[in-house]
């Protein structure tokens, strides 16, 4: 294109010089028609499309070939990485769920949790998830910039009678803010009341299903121990990916009347072990005003302790399950071992990458003479280049079908959150 425009603009002066310059431009016009020619149109795009794809047709056909040919690099080559893809496929969906616990919640994005250190002379702090009945308290009573605070402890449940029916059930005692704060869906009973009685009981589908049968539960009995509890609610069955997890709810009601306040007692800053505190924050909270608060009532309250210090932190509810506290609720993944488990997986899917470029080498003296005879009969570097990235993109399809239906036999034991995570749990 340069040369026929230089040429055309050298006339064009040229004419200029000699004639008008109207005859000049008339001349232009008349000598770009006569350099139509074959060889100086521009081809149109589809047709080059057209050309690319009947080479593909050819890439993949010639690939294939070369795959059935050379069966055992082929089978080494797809069982290596199909393996190591399965591997990480795995370790793919167990990020995915553990990322996932808890979106079931409304508020899930306001939704903290109050962690505390305890921090004691010469001894490094102690994370703990849980926190003081009093430290809950005094959040729910006097802490500003908190739209609702719910308080949970541990510890509730045991051999639970229904007539001549005796079954374990375990739980939580919660208070009635729970539903506020929460999202666990009640099938029957009100949410607002359901807790703030003494001796309520709130059961989980299935347990309300051991106890009761197919007998509406609601306002049944059920004696545990020496107590009875009426049920209030009956809660549907909690989603695997919550980190809370429980068979019933008894009103936090219940275990203040059962708790007497002695000194180093329930209501004492320092019983740290069994209670936990969980807050919304108003959308348009402040976070860091909330934790100065928190700071402040630590301040006041490690006044009258002596080598020891009990600090309040927030936790987001998004970030429980790659927590990695003490006395956890639930299941928790350590950060440090999911980084772990992510290298080794990297660490096998490149074994398997450098295996199929070691074999590849080692072939390269016979594919050698495979691409001088292809560029003997006219085949340009690109299009040698293109035939063997296709023939490794076909490879690598493959061991991607094979390893994601090895995926679907190993799943169930490895991306199980009731298995797996439990073999992996802090």
């Amino acid at each position: 294109m340069e040369d026929l425009q230089g040429d055309l603009n050298e006339y064009f002066y040229r004419n200029l010089k000699a004639k008008s310059h109207t005859r000049a431009r008339l001349n232009y016009i008349l000598d770009v028609l006569k350099f139509f020619r074959l060889y100086t149109i521009r081809k149109p795009e589809f047709i080059n499309l057209l050309i690319n794809w009947i080479m593909i047709g050819s890439y993949i056909k010639t690939s294939g070939r070369n795959i059935v040919r050379n069966k055992l690099f082929s089978a080494i080559n797809i069982v290596g990485l199909s393996v190591s893809m399965s591997v990480g496929l795995l370790v793919v969906a167990f990020i995915f769920d553990l990322t996932s616990y808890d979106n079931f919640h409304e508020k899930q994005d306001r939704i903290y949790r109050v962690i505390t250190s305890d921090a004691r002379t010469n001894q490094p702090p102690m994370k703990l998830a849980s926190t003081s009945v009093k430290a809950g308290k005094e959040i729910k009573e006097s802490l500003a910039g908190v739209e609702e605070v719910t308080l949970v402890y541990n510890g509730f449940g045991g051999d639970a009678t229904v007539d001549k029916t005796t079954v374990p059930i375990s739980g939580l005692w919660a208070d009635e803010s729970f539903f506020k704060v929460f999202s666990f869906r009640l099938l029957q009973g009100d949410p607002l009341t359901a807790l703030k009685s003494p001796y309520s009981l709130v059961l989980t589908e299935k347990s309300a299903k051991k106890l009761f049968g197919s007998t509406n539960a609601l306002g049944k009995t059920v004696k545990l121990d020496t107590l009875e509890y009426t049920v209030t609610g009956v809660l549907k069955d909690i989603p695997k990916l919550s980190h809370m997890r429980f068979e019933s709810l008894a009103s936090f009601s219940t275990v203040e009347l059962q708790q007497p306040n002695t000194e180093g007692g329930f209501l004492n800053w320092e019983s740290i072990y069994m209670n936990y505190t969980y807050l919304v924050v108003p959308e348009k909270g402040d976070i860091q005003t909330l934790q100065t608060n928190l700071n402040n009532l630590s301040r006041i309250e490690n006044t009258p302790l002596t080598n020891r210090k009990i600090n309040l932190s927030l936790q987001p509810l998004k970030k429980i399950s790659i927590g990695g506290h003490v006395n956890e609720m639930g299941p928790t993944m350590n950060v440090i071992a999911l980084w772990v488990g992510i290298g080794l997986t990297c660490i096998i899917i490149l074994s398997a990458c450098f295996n199929y470029t070691n074999l590849s080498i080692a072939r390269s003296m016979r594919r050698s003479r495979e691409v001088g005879i292809r560029k003997v009969i006219g085949a340009l570097k690109n299009h040698i280049v293109w035939q063997f990235v296709t023939e490794s993109v076909i490879i690598a399809l493959l061991a991607l079908c094979f390893s994601f239906l090895l995926f679907l036999v190993l799943r169930t034991q490895f991306v199980s959150l009731n298995s797996f995570i439990d073999s992996l749990v802090s």
